[in-house]
């Protein structure tokens, strides 16, 4: 069997290392043919969020780097075995780039997997997925966002067998090796991963503070034209009319520059309110924002500092709750980083309904979602948290899944065609490995 080793360890971190060499003979043992890629040492992009690779480019990514080869090792492999210290729950920023760029992997269109929307395969097969992640110590609400999002991965990427378990650095090489070969174990017996339960973080620091400063944080590539630049837009939007003073950082550009970053840092630190507004990337947070996400948190553990954060998810998908597993990293960053958690809103079909234009521009079901975010930006402007009455009509579709589905699927088979590439929607340009 090929087996593929991810590794995700930052820098300085011998963990992926330490993993290796239990790992490397045990596979070998077991007549596995493996190959280790660490990933931090690879020229792998963030993703870019074009849907080129569905479109024209079919089932490969139009950036030319390793994330390419990779790609393909990927598919062509019997089993891949992830390593990655917990990140707020969820993988690294190293593991989440290359995770990110396998969406050419899957189908543009859409199917019903217990009963939620999901992509179709593009395969007809694919890996086991064996992923070990590392804490310091035992962190339980850490723990269950991490094997919530393994066994999400495992849904979407149409995986036979899987597995997720949780090291610590101050345990022996023995005790790893066990927790190893149990791991391996459930993948030997073609064990599926029942569905996990993500934990309840509840707001906290309900003081009531006004809120003078507000920082909102743009996790999108398309940056001022997306999706998460018009929710969050809007947002603030109503708390400047309530006289709030509002900045707006686009994390895209502020990771890919080192004064950018530190200038971002700076402005979040001096805010009384930041909010995250985003879009779901292969069930979670996207690279980028992951990344500064740990910068921001590394910044204010050095600083005495308090101050509010919230975050507003979308997603492609019609159901809401696919977005569930990224904000409870985003309420454990909160948790982490010192910060009052205010909450969050999830959105489903974002891109469906939004589009990236401006909520004044539109009519119909995105009237109930303007006062809903009105209702929003009045609480925080208060230093209250989400009202729970809005949040829950933010997250309820604004069409039946079955029309979303049909309608996605007609409107990505007409831009293909505008393309000239419908008739390669379905390629499997890796088949040759599989």
């Amino acid at each position: 069997m090929k087996t593929l080793i991810l590794d995700g360890s930052p820098a300085g971190d011998p963990m992926g290392e330490r993993l290796f060499a239990l790992l490397g003979p045990l596979l070998a043992s077991r007549g596995h043919e493996v190959e280790r890629v660490v990933l931090r040492e690879r020229r792998i992009a963030n993703c870019a969020g074009c849907f080129n690779c569905w479109l024209k480019t079919p089932g490969i990514c139009m950036i030319d780097d390793d994330s390419r080869e990779l790609t393909g090792k990927f598919v062509g492999s019997g089993m891949v075995i992830s390593l990655t210290p917990l990140t707020f729950g969820v993988y690294s920023p190293e593991l989440k780039r290359m995770y990110d760029r396998l969406i050419p992997n899957v189908s543009p269109f859409f199917t019903t997997v217990h009963g939620e929307t999901h992509h179709r395969k593009r395969y007809h097969r694919y890996p086991d997925l064996m992923t070990i992640g590392w804490l310091d110590g035992h962190d339980e609400t850490a723990e269950a966002i991490f094997r919530h999002l393994v066994y999400r991965n495992s849904v979407n990427f149409y995986a036979e067998s899987a597995s997720a378990g949780i090291l610590y650095r101050t345990q022996d090489e023995q005790v790893m090796a066990a927790g190893v070969k149990q791991l391996l174990a459930c993948i030997e017996q073609s064990d599926r991963m029942a569905a996990s339960e993500l934990p309840v973080l509840t707001v906290t620091g309900e003081t009531g503070a006004e809120v003078r400063r507000a920082v909102l944080l743009v996790g999108s590539p398309r940056m001022g034209k997306s999706t998460s630049a018009s929710l969050g837009g809007y947002l603030f939007e109503r708390l400047a009319e309530q006289g709030v003073e509002t900045r707006t950082i686009q994390l895209y550009q502020a990771v890919a520059d080192a004064t950018q970053l530190q200038e971002a840092l700076e402005l979040i630190y001096g805010a009384d309110l930041t909010v995250l507004a985003f879009p779901l990337y292969i069930d979670s947070l996207p690279y980028p924002v992951l990344s500064a996400l740990r910068s921001i948190a590394k910044k204010r553990s050095s600083k005495m500092s308090r101050g509010a954060f919230a975050a507003l998810a979308n997603c492609g998908f019609i159901e809401a709750s696919h977005n569930l597993n990224a904000l409870a990293a985003c309420a454990l960053f909160a948790r982490n980083a010192g910060f009052d958690w205010k909450g969050s809103i999830s959105i489903g079909g974002g891109e469906g309904l939004v589009k990236g234009r401006s909520l004044h521009e539109l009519s119909g079901p995105a009237i109930p979602l303007r006062n809903a975010l009105d209702q929003v930006a009045l609480a925080l402007r208060h230093g209250l948290s989400v009202p729970e009455e809005a949040r829950m009509q933010l997250s309820r579709p604004f069409a039946p899944a079955w029309i979303y589905r049909m309608v996605g699927g007609w409107q990505w088979k007409k831009r293909a065609r505008r393309m000239g590439t419908e008739q390669h929607l379905f390629d499997r340009p890796y088949q040759q490995v599989s």
